[in-house]
């Protein structure tokens, strides 16, 4: 999913029926197609507002102007090489496979995930959980499905975190953190430590200053010796699907019951 698509739907989600800015951003939506094509004119008049309002919105959406929001569109399937979407890796493999394959292959990684969990680690985040006031989870796309659901049990627990579905507050949190924060970050590829995974060019991310404690929560093992990471729980995909949306709340309900323990013992 690209920058543009992903941040107009979190503005969606975020404002008011009623509000400019939900109506800006269902046009936007409704016309996606034909951003790309249209001058900053057309776009206010395809909204029924002025030019400086739709100014205003690109700003929120931060882009630093029209050209920069115009570049964003129109949605490329595979705009950066990234073939792990959803259309392409599972949408396209039902198709061509079978819905009962799909959900064999899930069954198969949910087995594997719980032979191979590393428990260890495990325990380790719920000490982390125990011991640090401040605790913010993050991801993109179905990866932060992933912080979200952490977020809500941890919340039936008494266990109150933050989590945010914009990437650049994501970034803005990580980056100014200090010691005193435990940052848990849900990352299919791991590549959310590498890169700026949403950006057509794919910048690379420097976390090796950052302070704050680092956990990730990965599908790729290869980060489990990663710099920047302080602790790394993994697990396997058996196939070629990607069923880590699924893996993320079990791995969830295993951190979570560790955490119960230790505060029942407290």
């Amino acid at each position: 999913m690209g920058i543009l698509l992903n941040r107009l739907l979190i503005i969606l989600n975020d404002s008011d029926l009623k509000s400019t800015d939900y109506h800006i951003a269902f046009t936007l939506l409704s016309n996606f197609y034909l951003i790309n094509e249209m001058t900053i004119g057309e776009v206010a008049d395809l909204c029924s507002v002025s030019k400086s309002t739709i100014s205003k919105f690109i700003r929120k959406l931060h882009f630093e102007d029209y050209s920069e929001f115009k570049a964003a569109a129109p949605f490329v399937e595979n705009r950066s090489g990234f073939k792990l979407n959803y259309n392409r890796n599972i949408a396209e493999y039902i198709e061509q496979n079978s819905m009962d394959s799909y959900i064999d292959s899930i069954l198969d990684d949910v087995s594997s995930c719980k032979k191979n969990i590393d428990m260890e680690k495990v325990k380790e985040l719920a000490r982390y959980l125990v011991s640090y006031k401040n605790v913010a989870s993050f991801g993109l796309l179905f990866s932060e499905l992933g912080a979200m659901d952490l977020q809500a049990k941890l919340a039936y627990n008494g266990k109150f975190i933050i989590t945010n579905l914009d990437d650049l507050k994501q970034d803005d949190y990580i980056n100014n953190a200090g010691e005193d924060k435990l940052i848990i970050i849900f990352s299919n590829s791991g590549s959310y430590i590498q890169r700026n995974m949403l950006s057509e060019f794919q910048t690379k991310k420097d976390y090796s200053n950052i302070k704050a404690k680092i956990v990730l929560i990965t599908g790729n093992a290869k980060m489990e010796n990663h710099p920047d990471v302080d602790l790394c729980i993994s697990f396997t995909h058996n196939s070629t699907v990607q069923t880590h949306s699924i893996i993320y709340p079990l791995i969830n309900d295993m951190i979570i019951m560790e955490y119960r323990k230790l505060t029942r013992i407290r």
